[in-house]
């Protein structure tokens, strides 16, 4: 946690506190809640972290398990979210034995598992050849399409087009690059086409194992087949209830938890003026505190003068709020260089040199000095002090 953060934190439980809880219960409040805040995580590694091997989809009621799970997350766009479970088909596939493997069915495509194959690669799946099958099928519909005949590259850089030897065919510009992009060669396979206009507007091109397409307005997407699949081969799409022991698919769940490294707020100096209410601000800590009755009730960073100049140096010594806007627009001159910054929110003057508490709206960068002079406040922090201060509430500054 950030010390921005864990400050909000601090603020808003005071904030809140502060109109249901005594001043004393405020400050036992404040350390609870720094006590909880501030006890550091486990690493992953300490901690036996391990992401889950298999994750329920939530949209089609599907799970992946770690037989596909790496690659349907490296490639979810193109393969699309699961629409079976794991199922044993005999599988044909060049190159590997005919026999029983396991296979599930997305949305685009439909994955079967080669681990315990000797392919010569390092590939432990590959999609089936549902682009072939998709080609023969669609032969009537395309009759009366004239399908370009290839011209290699010609006219293409290397960087826009690639051709295949083994199915003479190029895939070139945007799909190519999709092609490169979702581990191509395994997924999709070599073209069998060359990219055409389909009959429904389409700009589409038929690979091995899937269908890619194209229009202006959408961009490249895949044809589904694995839903034409299973559709065609009445494989049960119904998802199933999720197991009790699966989580819900979310990419976090694959993120190492990290650590909270521990934090050390300011401690507090207490209030320095012995008045009913102080606002004391440490310009070596960047810090403020607010005491009422001797009681702390708000802590926060702040971002005091740069101290680059005289000019810019928020002022030590004990002061008192002098006058108070809700807003107001500062401008000036300082070191010859103008500066206006409009609608200043929350406003609390502490001496006759302009240096005020007030909201600070333009910069996050609280525990910095940040201002010419005056006090920057979070904005949540600016509104508690600016209903909380009176006329006359002590302000102290300290080194």
């Amino acid at each position: 946690m950030s010390r921005l953060g864990l400050g909000a934190v601090v603020v808003r439980l005071l904030a809140a506190s502060r109109a249901a809880l005594p001043t004393v219960a405020i400050a036992a409040a404040l350390l609870a809640v720094l006590s909880s805040v501030l006890v550091p995580i486990a690493s992953a590694e300490n901690d036996g972290w391990a992401p889950p091997e298999r994750v329920w989809v939530e949209e089609t009621g599907q799970t992946v398990d770690k037989t596909f799970l790496t690659e349907w997350r490296d490639n979810m766009g193109l393969i699309g979210d699961p629409i079976t479970q794991e199922l044993k088909e005999r599988v044909a596939l060049d190159g590997v034995k005919t026999r029983e493997r396991t296979v599930q069915y997305y949305t685009n495509l439909a994955l079967v598992s080669t681990y315990d194959d000797e392919r010569g690669d390092d590939w432990n799946f590959r999609s089936l050849p549902r682009g072939i099958d998709a080609l023969q099928r669609d032969s009537m519909r395309l009759k009366n399409v004239t399908l370009p005949k290839t011209d290699k590259c010609k006219g293409f850089s290397d960087d826009e087009c690639l051709y295949f030897k083994d199915t003479k065919h190029a895939t070139k510009l945007g799909f190519k690059n999709y092609w490169e992009a979702h581990q191509g060669e395994q997924l999709l396979g070599s073209p069998l086409t060359e990219e055409f206009v389909a009959p429904d507007g389409w700009t589409t091109q038929y690979f091995e194992n899937g269908v890619l397409l194209w229009k202006k307005d959408k961009g490249v997407v895949p044809r589904a087949l694995g839903k034409e699949a299973a559709a065609r081969s009445k494989i049960s799409t119904k998802g199933i209830t999720q197991p009790n022991d699966v989580p819900v698919y979310a990419e976090a769940l694959f993120s190492p938890p990290q650590p909270v490294v521990e934090v050390t707020l300011p401690q507090s100096p207490g209030p320095q003026q012995g008045t009913y209410k102080e606002v004391v601000v440490s310009i070596s800590q960047q810090y403020m505190w607010a005491y009422e009755d001797g009681s702390e009730v708000i802590e926060s960073w702040v971002s005091t003068g740069t101290a680059e100049t005289p000019e810019v140096t928020t002022p030590v010594g004990n002061w008192s709020v002098l006058t108070k806007y809700d807003s107001q627009t500062m401008e000036g001159t300082i070191s010859g260089q103008y500066y206006r910054v409009e609608d200043v929110p929350y406003v609390m003057y502490f001496d006759n040199l302009g240096n005020a508490l007030h909201g600070t709206y333009w910069h996050n960068n609280f525990g910095h000095p940040m201002s010419h002079g005056c006090v920057n406040l979070p904005m949540d922090v600016a509104a508690f002090l600016y209903s909380w201060t009176d006329i006359g509430t002590a302000v102290t500054v300290i080194p």
